[in-house]
């Protein structure tokens, strides 16, 4: 018998589950990462824990805000960079807007890239989508012409469950009818996305974005990738 490649853990394998914001729409990118290197890249001179704190009170606002349901990627930021530049006290429309269209553009430019991929995917595997999000990672896949891949969405704010909530995690592999121990975890975050996932029973693969956050003592993933686009080598 040879040594098991990186092959072999998955082998059994029948559903693959994806997180959403920094695994599906970048490769790692922490929503909040993003934001810094865009006020920067404007030239907007706010300290990091000012940024930090307008982002997190647009964050809670939007949370479960049923006007968010429907709402497309571009709508969702205006209104999120609107909040951050209230709760700010400034007013700069360019600004905005280069916050706006710089995280958007990016954005559609992942999702693009992952529909071949996602497409592959799912002629081996049921596929899912489970999110710690406002409502509207359903729509926001949809818009993407992603949806049709996935068996189910999860998303937090319509479940009423989040992540790192071990009921989430059972929600979803009962909807896609396959066993945790059947099951691929893939998400950039350690604490959120690995370690529950990891004690539900599924296999992990973790997308180590560029600024990774990892707890003290982390319990060991199956796998670690820098790029989505690494699942095809990996699972296929």
């Amino acid at each position: 018998m040879g040594i098991p490649t990186v092959n072999d853990k998955f082998k059994a394998c029948r559903g693959l589950l994806l997180d959403f914001g920094g695994t599906l729409d970048t490769d790692g990118d922490h929503w909040l990462d993003r934001f810094y290197d865009l006020y920067e890249s404007a030239g907007i001179d706010i300290p990091r824990v000012d940024i930090k704190r307008v982002f997190y009170y647009a964050d809670d606002t939007l949370y479960g805000d049923q006007e968010v349901f429907s709402l497309g990627l571009r709508p969702l930021m205006r209104r999120h960079v609107k909040l951050q530049f209230e709760a700010l006290d400034m007013e700069n429309a360019a600004w905005e807007e280069h916050l706006i269209d710089g995280f958007c553009s990016r954005t559609e430019f992942f999702l693009r890239r992952n529909v071949s991929l996602l497409d592959r995917l799912k002629d081996r595997y049921r596929l899912g989508v489970v999110s710690n999000f406002y409502g509207n990672v359903a729509a926001l896949c949809e818009e993407a012409g992603i949806a049709r891949f996935f068996d189910v969405i999860l998303d937090s704010a319509r479940v009423g469950k989040m992540k790192p909530d071990p009921a989430i995690f059972q929600m979803a592999v009962e909807a896609l009818r396959v066993g945790p121990e059947e099951t691929i975890f893939v998400g950039d975050s350690y604490e959120r996305d690995m370690m529950p996932a990891r004690k539900a029973g599924m296999k992990t693969v973790w997308m180590k974005g560029p600024n990774p956050r990892i707890p003290q003592n982390p319990e060991p993933v199956d796998c670690c990738i820098t790029s989505l686009a690494e699942l095809g080598t990996l699972l296929l």
